[in-house]
Order: C-alpha cells, then structure tokens, then sequence
C-alpha cells in the first residue's frame, strides 16, 4: 500500500480526530462561535481601556498648552501658505506661514478680534442639534450659548 506523503509534518485526515484532545475534538460550531465571540468582546474591551488610559497619558497639543495659545482663525491662501490670527500671552497676532516659515505680520486689536469671532459650537453641540431636528424638538430650545451651565433642566411651556 502506498504511503501519502503531508508536507510540514501535517496530519492525515483520518487520524485527526485521534490526535486532538478530547474535549476539542468535540467541540460544535456552537461553541467555537461562543468562544469567538467571548474573545472579540474582550478584545475590544482591552482596546478600549487602551485607548482611554494612554490617550490620557500622550496628550498633546490643545490638552497641555490651551492656556498659552489660541488660534482664533485660519485663512488658506494657497495649499502651503495660510493666515492665521492667533491669540499668544494676552496679545492677538495675525501670523503669515510659507515654504520660508513663520513671520508675524502685525499686531490686532484684541476687542476687535472678539467682536467679530463667530461662536463655533463643539462637535456635541452639533449632534445635539441635527438630533433634536430629527425627533421634530423646536430649536428655539435647542440652542444654548456655550457657556450656559447646563445642570438644570430647560422649562417647557
């Protein structure tokens, strides 16, 4: 009788059942479909936690230093070169940037600046809005200024 041969030491179909161990070799698509399940939600889970504790920790940029500067504004002018007018240690500058660099073009007047910005609502602020337009909510009570505290419930006539 000829001898098949498998390459890389695999085993023969018919003496698969025989080498596995006796609870894996019984096991149903049922239960491989648990376990898959069980390993992916704990896999999510760790991602997840990773995610929020070592973002916390690598943090850069607006989370550390968003009480030195603020960049009220950004004009494209052409694709690497831009206005900005940012506000740095109680001044307002408006900042000219290029292949060349950074130059500061002049100084503004900072009531003026504040006058004119316009109040960007925040991402949440946005979904709010779009979900209370869906569900047909009125948004006259919607809409809230940013800095409104908003622990007690809104009145509704």
């Amino acid at each position: 009788m000829a001898r098949l041969y498998y390459p890389c030491g695999a085993v023969r179909p018919g003496c698969y059942a025989q080498r596995m161990n006796g609870a894996a070799a019984g096991a149903s698509y049922g239960d491989l479909l648990v376990t898959s399940l069980i390993v992916l939600v704990v896999v999510c889970v760790a991602a997840f936690v990773a995610v929020r504790v070592f973002g916390r920790l690598l943090a850069t940029g607006r989370a550390r230093g968003a009480h030195l500067m603020n960049v009220v504004s950004r004009v494209p002018l052409e694709p690497r070169r831009s206005l900005y007018v940012v506000e740095v240690a109680g001044k307002t500058l408006l900042v000219g940037t290029s292949e060349m660099g950074l130059s500061v073009l002049s100084e503004l007047d900072a009531a003026e600046v504040a006058a004119r910005k316009q109040a960007t609502p925040s991402f949440g602020e946005v979904v709010r809005a779009a979900w209370r337009r869906r569900k047909g909510i009125a948004p006259a009570a919607a809409s809230a200024p940013t800095g409104e505290d908003r622990s007690e419930p809104a009145e509704h006539p």
